[in-house]
């Protein structure tokens, strides 16, 4: 692939991406109200995938300590994350869903779902085609990237 068709690429993402945010956060606040953000909606669904760290949950989100810690208070508050102690390290706790966060969770998701998928069936047959070829490649990409920036690069097929 050329730079120019790689950099073509990349403005058509960054165009489009803040469309999506868009559309997913207006349908995460629909679903879970007007105090419910972005970065909330992300560390649940970072949760969803499996209980761990604050520190840990910091480095994937790319943010503080303390601005995680602050987001993550929050969220414990509400009830939607618990602390339990990290049987690895006594020092740190692992961060959980409850059930009522995993339901929260699951609700804005498939709100979003509902949203983006209609929007998606727009395309035509070859256009989805498309799109279902490019964003797994695009997907390991990043996932690549972000496994050799943590320092912990490994083979993903």
């Amino acid at each position: 692939m050329s730079y120019e068709t790689a950099e073509e690429a990349t403005k058509e993402l960054l165009a489009v991406l803040p469309l999506l945010n868009r559309i997913v956060a207006a349908e995460v606040k629909k679903e879970a109200g007007e105090d419910t953000t972005m970065p909330q909606f992300r560390v649940l669904t970072h949760l969803a995938e499996e209980p761990m760290t604050l520190s840990v949950l910091a480095r994937r989100r790319r943010v503080s300590l303390q601005s995680m810690g602050e987001l993550v208070q929050v969220l414990v508050e509400r009830g939607w994350i618990v602390r339990t102690p990290d049987p690895r390290d006594r020092r740190q706790s692992l961060l959980h869903l409850t059930e009522q966060g995993r339901a929260h969770h699951e609700r804005a998701h498939a709100a979003a779902m509902q949203r983006l998928v209609p929007l998606l069936g727009q395309l035509s047959e070859g256009e989805l085609a498309s799109v279902l070829v490019a964003l797994p490649a695009l997907h390991r990409a990043l996932i690549q990237n972000e496994e050799i920036e943590n320092g912990s690069p490994k083979t993903v097929s």
